[in-house]
């Protein structure tokens, strides 16, 4: 125990005398400096502990790993091209059955130990204690969360366990508990340590679990359950072992209802009702609303950075025209089926002739979701200082009314026939660094200057819960519970601050697919697209292998045309991006990631899920 304190310490960068750790541990026993006693009496060692689980919180993707955004159908790997990476994400034949997979008791027993030694050895105040225990109570049920979601139903072990030689190790191995009961504790914890986690609601930049990230857990982690009670199909089950999986027998009410209830609790307490920038609708306010730290009331808790622990997301994602280094940036563009989610774009008439537009950016102009250009950079939208500049080539005019398309290679080429522009500043090409759908990303890639250089990097916090989630958490539950005044209530304060108006959904609009919809344009790029789609058995329906506007992923170019009585106007071309070769194709036995085989060799006691 003393031994993996002292590992923990160290390995974490903290701007304390502990960065140097490793400097003076030379070849002498880690148990020689520092006893039990003297870590769980000292805040600034119990924080260090707390700063690395903090660290190692589990995701899908986030500012320190962009790769995993772009396995679904919102965002595109336009970044390095060597063939392994085109393998596994833009020519991926199917999910791999090990997709996703998080499984890390050596994380639960730090949480367990941290959570045991504050009761038994530390000798700090009460109050005290009981803020650091509700802190690693709160990350051991996020850890469990995030292994339920992924691998359903695992043991719950919540003391640690020691091997001693000789003892039976049958004794150490547990059978999965139920997905339900995974579910309950994570909302029991929640709600128990809610209140002593109210010591952290003013901590800065909300890096340390609050009051409302605890209730926003049990929002999130209610609604997931609540789902998978009533949507799951039957052919996910475990025979061996009934409930491990796929909440069979489980009523939805109950967990709604819990949903309904915390979220309610946050909008009541924390925010009154509001969103940030409610009362303006901008992209802008958007965008500051999830990225911005300064005088934030929308985000509760978040993986933040500094100068001492920076990340290089916006290096990897700026678009080309923004660059401020060199070979680098696009690695995640949108795609266009996102970004027809925020309005249909009319780049044909109904006779399918290209419709003409005086500019690049015109296309765009009838969307009044402000979300688009707050999540996306679409051409011609300025940002850092710059406009986006994409134009895939030129249409030559026909005298029949047609038109000729001519591409280029080179990036700020120009076409021979009039010396204008061939193919734009950002592309889009098929290669790495420049867009391959013809949109740029602008959620958390950092506006201020420098911090797409090399060797700089952002400050900007990865968000895990805010209160956009919350409202359409609060939204979805109410409507599975009937309570359709609640549901637009809540859900019209969403689209009220995307700019559509205080009452655009009336009842007929309340349907689980228009409220997926509504997540996914809130929601890009905060990990909650493939949840969604497990949680309602949509994955294998939607993404079925199959080549459709579903499973492959969509460019928009535009081309400039030459000649003809709409001369250097623009017409615009939909098409497969060009990267992207094989169809997504989520198996059933995706829901729920496949047990290494070595952790079911050590616990024969556990059950593979399935559908392997």
């Amino acid at each position: 125990m003393k031994k993996s304190l002292l590992y923990i310490l160290c390995s974490v960068a903290l701007s304390t005398s502990f960065t140097a750790c490793d400097n003076w541990v030379g070849d002498t026993e880690p148990t020689d400096f520092l006893t039990s006693e003297q870590v769980w009496n000292d805040e600034t060692l119990i924080q260090g502990v707390l700063a690395e689980l903090y660290n190692d919180v589990a995701t899908n993707g986030n500012m320190d790993n962009d790769v995993n955004h772009s396995l679904f159908d919102d965002f595109m790997w336009c970044g390095l091209m060597n063939q392994d990476v085109e393998s596994a994400r833009n020519q991926m034949v199917a999910y791999s059955y090990d997709e996703f997979r998080y499984y890390d008791y050596a994380y639960i027993y730090k949480c367990n130990q941290a959570i045991e030694s504050l009761a038994t050895v530390s000798q700090l105040p009460d109050e005290t204690k009981a803020l650091y225990t509700a802190e690693f109570r709160f990350l051991r049920a996020y850890a469990y969360f995030q292994m339920c979601i992924r691998m359903g139903g695992v043991p719950l072990v919540t003391e640690t366990q020691s091997y001693t030689p000789g003892m039976d190790v049958t004794e150490l191995q547990k059978p999965r508990a139920s997905e339900a009961e995974v579910y309950n504790f994570v909302y029991d914890e929640c709600m128990d340590i809610e209140a002593a986690l109210a010591e952290n609601n003013d901590v800065t930049n909300k890096s340390r679990a609050n009051q409302w990230a605890a209730l926003a857990l049990a929002s999130r982690s209610m609604l997931y359950a609540g789902s998978i009670a009533k949507y799951n199909v039957s052919e996910i089950r475990v025979a061996e072992q009934p409930g491990v999986v796929g909440m069979e027998g489980e009523d939805p009410t109950e967990y709604y209802t819990k949903s309904l209830a915390a979220s309610e609790r946050i909008i009541s307490e924390f925010a009154n009702n509001t969103l940030q920038g409610i009362d303006n609708p901008s992209s802008d306010n958007f965008y500051n609303a999830i990225c911005s730290k300064d005088n934030n009331t929308e985000v509760l808790w978040t993986k933040d950075y500094n100068a001492s622990k920076f990340h290089t997301f916006s290096f990897a994602n700026i678009a080309q025209s923004m660059n401020e280094d060199n070979d680098n940036g696009s690695d995640l563009c949108p795609t266009l089926q996102l970004v027809e989610t925020y309005g249909k774009l009319a780049d044909k008439d109904a006779g399918g002739k290209y419709i003409v537009y005086n500019t690049r950016g015109e296309i765009f102009d009838p969307i009044q979701d402000v979300r688009l250009k707050g999540t996306c950079l679409v051409p011609d939208q300025t940002f850092k200082g710059a406009q986006l500049d994409v134009q895939a080539g030129v249409a030559v005019y026909n005298n029949d009314g047609s038109y000729t398309l001519v591409t280029g290679t080179e990036a700020q080429s120009t076409y021979e026939g009039d010396g204008g522009t061939l193919v734009g500043n950002d592309g889009p090409l098929n290669r790495a660094t420049y867009t391959n759908t013809g949109f740029n990303l602008r959620k958390f890639v950092d506006e201020k200057a420098g911090t797409s250089a090399r060797g700089q990097g952002s400050y900007i916090w990865y968000v895990y819960f805010r209160m956009g989630e919350i409202y359409l958490n609060a939204a979805e539950a109410a409507m599975e519970l009937g309570q359709t005044s609640k549901a637009l209530t809540y859900v019209n304060k969403v689209r009220q601050r995307a700019g559509l108006g205080a009452n655009s959904w009336s009842a007929s609009d309340l349907t689980i697919d228009n409220m997926l919809n509504e997540r996914r344009r809130e929601l890009a790029l905060e990990d909650h697209r493939l949840w969604d789609m497990k949680r309602l058995r949509k994955a294998h329906r939607v993404w079925n292998g199959v080549e459709s506007e579903n499973t492959m992923l969509y460019a928009l170019y535009p081309y400039r045309i030459v000649g003809g009585p709409d001369n250097n106007k623009y017409i615009y071309v939909r098409q497969i991006a060009p990267r992207f070769l094989a169809p997504r194709n989520f198996r059933l036995g995706n829901y729920y990631t496949a047990f290494e085989q070595d952790v079911l060799d050590k616990n024969p006691k556990l059950v593979q899920n399935p559908n392997m």
